[in-house]
């Protein structure tokens, strides 16, 4: 009976030895990384947590999503958040745009609008606890003015936001339960429980399901595709948006790594912002001491010739650590983080 025991208890902790393997494995903590840039980087400061950065492509003016996301996740304390205003036309130029707001402010994922009447709007995820909204405000004049709020049950997570009309968005949950426990199993053993959810302007609906930690998400008002990536599934995915903001399904790329934020430039270019090693990344969001790397891809291609990427930018966290969204405009380009007090401005060249 003692001997079936001991050789119980061994097969349980080499088989935990093997589950932990897979995870360290899977987690991308063994890649070996080779940082690389073809830009050179200025640090902004004093812009805390810029998590997602939008630019008008027509103003070359940025929107930058800032909160101070340790603090939370560590100590559950709610600083009031910031979008910041930068200048890319001209001289730089960082301003706060939401000093005065009034209400609760807890931003996340962003995304500028540009409506058929001229107005420009910005859509912003709030998680104002234990409620998650959507604030939309109108930049005017050098201005930001708060115009509404959108809130739907099925705003269970969400994470990343693209605005396809003044009142019509689709949003990813990142997650299937609201729940701190169930969120930490999903995300350990890479469940497919999170989704997209389509806001038609008077309820939501989910439009495409089964995602393993659905987070970055971009379409373009006047295109018919629309991009998301994945973190623990490591894919970018490639739908056809219908009439009704129904989606099919055209690609399914796996990209080997953790996706973030999605941009797409002018000019067309796709950047999805990438945590390559994830285990990594959680120990730098208990502590900034722990360096996370930062890694930027560039996709190409079309649903019907099929997609590639290439890793355009790659820094192991002496730059920046855990970037989170890499937004151009013209030669330039805006690399934020999800903890960092500052984000990177940068220009193509050496």
């Amino acid at each position: 009976m003692q001997k079936k025991i001991i050789i119980t208890v061994c097969l349980v902790l080499a088989g935990i030895a093997a589950l932990g393997l897979i995870t360290l494995k899977d987690a991308g903590e063994f890649k070996k990384l080779a940082p690389h840039s073809s830009c050179t980087c200025v640090k902004v400061h004093n812009v805390l947590g810029a998590e997602d950065i939008a630019i008008d492509p027509s103003t070359g003016t940025a929107f930058i999503s800032s909160h101070d996301r340790r603090a939370y996740l560590n100590e559950g304390k709610l600083f009031q958040g910031a979008l910041f205003g930068y200048e890319l036309a001209g001289r730089p130029r960082l301003r706060n745009l939401t000093a005065g707001l009034k209400m609760p402010f807890h931003p996340h994922g962003i995304s500028f609008y540009r409506a058929p009447d001229g107005r420009r709007l910005l859509f912003v995820i709030n998680h104002v606890s234990p409620l998650h909204t959507v604030e939309i405000f109108e930049y005017d004049n050098g201005a930001l003015a708060h115009r509404e709020t959108v809130t739907d049950p099925l705003m269970i997570s969400p994470n990343d936001i693209t605005a396809v009309g003044p009142r019509l968005f689709y949003f990813t949950n990142d997650h299937g339960s609201g729940s701190g426990f169930a969120k930490k199993m999903e995300e350990f053993l890479r469940l497919p429980r999170s989704n997209i959810v389509y806001y038609d302007g008077a309820g939501a609906r989910v439009v495409a399901g089964g995602l393993a930690y659905a987070n970055g998400i971009w379409a373009g008002a006047a295109g018919k595709l629309l991009y998301a990536s994945t973190t623990t599934g490591k894919k970018f995915y490639v739908f056809r948006r219908g009439t009704s903001g129904a989606l099919t399904l055209l690609r399914a790329i796996d990209i080997g790594t953790a996706g973030d934020n999605i941009d797409v430039d002018a000019r067309g270019t796709i950047r999805v912002t990438c945590h390559p090693k994830m285990l990594t990344f959680l120990r730098h969001a208990a502590d900034e001491a722990n360096r996370a790397p930062s890694q930027i891809l560039e996709v190409r291609g079309s649903p019907e010739d099929g997609y590639s990427f290439t890793e355009t930018y790659l820094d192991g966290g002496t730059e920046i650590s855990a970037a989170s969204v890499a937004a151009g405009y013209r030669e330039h380009l805006l690399i934020g983080s999800v903890f960092e007090p500052f984000f990177l401005h940068c220009k193509a060249g050496k």
